[in-house]
């Protein structure tokens, strides 16, 4: 549920982009740090990851084996492939538990815990929805209230049980489809920063389409520079963000026109469809995993501020199409 809202407003030292994606030292005699950049496809998506180093070859190899983590997990946590760990446990046999790598089943059973605690606004058992939708966009076809009510009854994190114990995970329901397309990424760049941060870059930023992680802020400035989008292509709001996550959702890149409908590739639990209602949200907390499903359910809810309640160290920001609605500013939003 993810798509590019984030633009990362680069902050530029002396060095000059290669072919491959890696900024190469322009000048051996330039000043430390330098900027190291790597991007490689993932999830999806291109995932980006900028470390402030002192050597660039081993900032360069600890970007290469922290994306080489992230590529794994998301290999095992896409539902697009039949035969991805995600898929197999809902494709067996009904009642029978399955161990899952410690990744996938730390970030579904975080996924399902969201779910209760947002009354399952936010719902990684939508898969069924999420085809149906996906039909919707190959097809140009809206799904009739037979088939969205099927699908509907196929979801519900109540048809999961987890036995932290053995790490295994039993399916309860038939037909089931799991969808962690709102928090496999943020999972991923929490992965991905961690590993840099173990290996003692902790000067980084990792940029997953709408989920970014960052540690220390650059030398000589107060944070990373990140510009939020929202219903245009250019950055509408500017912050400075260190050791933190920040994650944005809205329908700017993956919707679906019907007539004079255009449904957003958020699926909303009550309609069974895409969000109808253009909407905004940005998200700030300590840890991606959490700011990538919160900014999903931020669009959905009526009140998101109770989203972040309990939660002092976050901040929100959800900002309406229609000019009717006001937009929830809380935290440093509302400064």
């Amino acid at each position: 549920m993810r798509f590019f809202l984030l633009g990362i407003l680069g902050i530029f030292l002396g060095s000059c982009e290669s072919r491959d994606g890696v900024s190469k030292p322009g000048n051996e005699e330039e000043k430390a740090p330098l900027r190291v950049d790597v991007q490689r496809p993932l999830m999806g998506t291109l995932f980006s990851v900028t470390v402030m180093a002192r050597d660039y070859d081993s900032a360069e190899a600890a970007i290469e084996e922290a994306l080489d983590l992230a590529e794994e997990f998301g290999e095992r946590a896409t539902d697009y492939d039949p035969e991805s760990e995600l898929n197999r446990l809902t494709t067996g046999p009904v009642g029978q538990p399955v161990e899952l790598s410690s990744n996938l089943y730390e970030v579904l059973k975080l996924a399902c815990k969201i779910s209760e605690e947002t009354g399952g606004i936010y719902d990684p058992t939508l898969g069924p929805l999420t085809h149906l939708w996906r039909a919707m966009r190959k097809g140009g076809e809206r799904p009739d209230e037979g088939e969205i009510e099927e699908a509907r009854m196929r979801c519900g994190v109540e048809h999961l049980r987890f036995d932290d114990k053995a790490r295994t995970v039993t399916v309860l329901k038939e037909g089931m489809q799991l969808d962690l397309g709102g928090i496999a990424k943020g999972f991923a760049a929490d992965l991905i920063f961690e590993s840099l941060r173990d290996a003692g870059f902790p000067c980084c930023l990792v940029a997953a389409a709408g989920d970014l992680r960052m540690g220390d802020a650059p030398p000589g400035t107060n944070g990373w520079s990140i510009g939020l989008r929202t219903f245009r292509l250019t950055a509408t709001k500017i912050i400075e963000l260190e050791n933190c996550a920040v994650s944005t959702s809205g329908d700017l890149h993956q919707r679906v026109t019907l007539g004079d409908e255009i449904f957003s590739h958020i699926i909303d639990p009550r309609t069974g469809l895409g969000l109808t209602q253009r909407r905004a949200a940005s998200v700030v907390m300590s840890e991606a995993k959490f700011t990538d499903p919160l900014a999903t359910a931020a669009c959905l809810t009526p009140e998101p501020r109770n989203l972040i309640k309990g939660r002092e160290e976050a901040s929100m920001r959800v900002l309406y199409e229609d000019a009717e609605m006001k937009p929830v500013l809380t935290g440093i939003f509302s400064e």
